[in-house]
């Protein structure tokens, strides 16, 4: 599984970098993505949903962490 951290970047960079990963993914795999940006917590959950990608796991906190298959 790939590892993106975005901790340090602010919105719409840290959705912004998923993309372009998932553009290297094959469909199936999946990526963890830690981002510290609280708009984080809203705006993958959505891109996700809109995408089609499958949001696998999440959890909060000051570092939100996110498991995501590439559809």
């Amino acid at each position: 599984m790939q590892r993106l951290d975005c901790t340090s970047l602010k919105c719409p960079l840290p959705l912004l970098k998923l993309k372009v990963a998932l553009v290297e993914l094959s469909v199936g795999d999946e990526i963890e993505l830690l981002a510290s940006d609280p708009i984080s917590s809203r705006d993958i959950p959505k891109f996700c949903e809109k995408s089609g990608h499958r949001l696998l796991e999440s959890s909060d906190g000051p570092v939100f962490r996110f498991r995501i298959q590439k559809a």
